[in-house]
């Protein structure tokens, strides 16, 4: 089992598809769910850390996503906890796994300790916001090709001491 991190599909969303370059909405969606079908098997785990999608049409597009699917609620998540369910095996608001938190927004420094760091989404490539780093790791699709992450890649990151 492969486990996989994302944030922050936003789809359907209009602004968000036009901002990442993508001449529709549905050739953003379609982007997005074949990226994440690429490399999801069934076997696998899927952490979505919030910002799902628009309306429940286009959230129905995560049930061609294979996998144990988990879901942090981001700000932008609306809809009622049982469309949700639909498609996520599991929802959360903040989650501890494997020595990481993982959450939406980046959470204050002084909630880390006991942890490697924080695994989180919300911030945008091009948004305004610098990237940040250590003890910090943001999943956002918009910093990784559109494609999710390994969680051992974000593991071994933090192994390596000189980063």
């Amino acid at each position: 089992m492969t486990v996989w991190l994302t944030s922050d599909l936003h789809l359907g969303h209009p602004f968000a598809s036009e901002v990442r370059g993508f001449s529709s909405i549905e050739e953003h969606d379609s982007t997005i769910i074949e990226n994440l079908r690429s490399v999801v098997t069934k076997r696998d785990k899927l952490f979505v850390l919030g910002d799902v999608a628009w309306k429940n049409s286009h959230l129905k597009l995560m049930a061609k996503v294979p996998g144990q699917k988990e879901m942090i609620f981001g700000n932008h998540d609306k809809m009622m906890a049982q469309e949700y369910l639909k498609y996520f095996h599991k929802l959360h608001g903040f989650r501890r796994y494997k020595n990481f938190w993982l959450s939406h927004c980046p959470i204050h420094p002084q909630e880390i300790y006991r942890c490697k760091g924080n695994i989180h989404g919300h911030i945008h490539n091009g948004g305004g916001t610098k990237e940040l780093y250590k003890p910090y790791y943001c999943v956002n699709t918009d910093f990784h090709n559109f494609h999710p992450v390994k969680f051992e890649t974000i593991e071994e990151i933090f192994n390596d001491s000189k980063t």
